[in-house]
């Protein structure tokens, strides 16, 4: 589904944001999945710079709201465990979802594992050594965190914004630290609409939810941005 713009300002188009139905591109995705290394590299090469800003920005975020120390794990980790996990992950990529957006979901999900693992780690270093262990290893993998959602429905943006909306979208810093009341979803929905302009779909797709679901972590999320920015002033 192509992106339609609402009235809401967003960010530029990103750099090198080519799609892979371009002619050179559907050859190198074709030796991708025949196990071409060196046609992999090339196909996700532009897309490097917008993945280590995306890897800096939630770093930044899940240290502010404690999920994560700091210097737990760098955007260069992040970055360098999304390509592994895309290679792995390379026929599995659904079909008519684009190079750019998938990358992307699949780094919001390899830090969000990451987020997650850590989190079990602080629990077990709390818990009395003489606490049964847990029945499953905790870095077990499971695959159905993988998969990924193909919504059916065809929701546009300008379905879900109102044509009178004209407040500013926040600036990209403000999803570096913690907004009282923002969930780690909703905000997750903002930053893929206004900092990498997602559509719908594409946002329903990387997250694995309905297109119904992904309007109103928006139209929550954006709420609340709005009211906390007429409190600030």
């Amino acid at each position: 589904m192509s992106a339609v713009d609402d009235p809401t300002p967003v960010a530029p188009p990103a750099p090198g944001d080519s799609t892979p139905r371009d002619a050179s591109a559907e050859a190198l995705w074709r030796a991708t999945l025949q196990g071409d290394r060196d046609a992999f590299q090339r196909l996700v090469g532009p897309y490097l710079d917008e993945l280590f800003a995306a890897a800096r920005r939630d770093v930044r975020y899940h240290s502010a709201v404690g999920d994560l120390r700091e210097d737990e794990i760098s955007p260069e980790e992040v970055v360098g465990e999304t390509l592994l996990r895309a290679w792995r992950d390379r026929h599995r990529r659904p079909q008519g979802l684009d190079i750019r957006p998938w990358l992307l979901g699949l780094q919001f999900r390899v830090l969000t594992r990451i987020v997650r693992q850590e989190q079990v780690l602080r629990k077990l270093v709390s818990v009395s050594l003489e606490a049964p262990a847990p029945a499953e290893p905790i870095y077990d993998d499971d695959e159905s965190f993988w998969e990924w959602y193909q919504p059916d429905e065809m929701l546009r943006w300008e379905d879900i914004v109102p044509a009178d909306v004209t407040a500013e979208a926040a600036e990209p810093a403000v999803f570096e630290r913690e907004v009282p009341g923002l969930s780690a979803l909703a905000r997750q929905v903002l930053v893929l609409r206004h900092v990498h302009r997602f559509s719908v779909g594409e946002i329903a797709s990387v997250l694995g939810l309905s297109a119904r679901r992904i309007a109103e972590l928006w139209q929550d999320g954006h709420a609340l941005l709005v009211s906390t920015k007429k409190e600030a002033i």
